[in-house]
């Protein structure tokens, strides 16, 4: 199928805190001439300082997907998604020792490529952020559960032009020319 033609598929970038997400999916989308969404449970956490609730973390995990939904519109190809479900899932057994099933299900979407960014670099500490020791635990879980959940997923390391030419290498397997 021409890729005009081809439904846009979805990126999904994951890993513990400050492990590079964000940085790589604005570069991504500039390598991929493509949009990137945001990780909307850091936006609202920022907008009300304060630990989130698990209603609040269902309402997050289905603000993202929608996000996610509104942005294939704008996207060419591929669209790039700077977090999953699954994150907002870590972060309310973390926090509060359980989690609905509404955000259990929501956690189980699936994307077209799963990348894992590793913790290869310093901790950053921007004022939203919890330590590396919780980065290191964070990423563990994620691993842990992309392989329990039978996702298959592809781990990036290294500088960020590093970790592009990873990720379009992976992209260029799925999609020969």
């Amino acid at each position: 199928m021409p890729p005009a033609e081809r439904p846009v598929r979805r990126l999904a970038l994951m890993g513990g805190e400050s492990s590079g997400k964000t940085t790589l999916a604005r570069a991504l989308a500039d390598a991929l001439g493509t949009v990137w969404v945001p990780e909307y449970g850091r936006q609202r956490w920022e907008e009300l300082r304060e630990t989130l609730g698990v209603t609040e973390l269902v309402a997050v995990a289905k603000r993202q997907v929608a996000l996610e939904d509104e942005a294939v519109a704008r996207a060419c190809g591929w669209l790039v998604c700077d977090t999953t479900p699954l994150t907002t899932l870590q972060y309310c057994l973390h926090d509060h020792g359980q989690a609905p099933a509404e955000l259990a299900a929501l956690a189980r979407r699936r994307y077209d490529l799963t990348v894992v960014c590793e913790p290869d670099f310093g901790f950053v500490q921007d004022g939203c952020r919890r330590d590396d020791d919780f980065r290191a635990r964070q990423h563990a879980w994620t691993v842990q559960q992309l392989t329990a959940m039978d996702v298959c997923w592809m781990s990036v390391h290294g500088l960020v032009s590093t970790r592009v030419a990873q990720v379009l290498q992976a992209l260029q397997a799925l999609d020969p020319l």
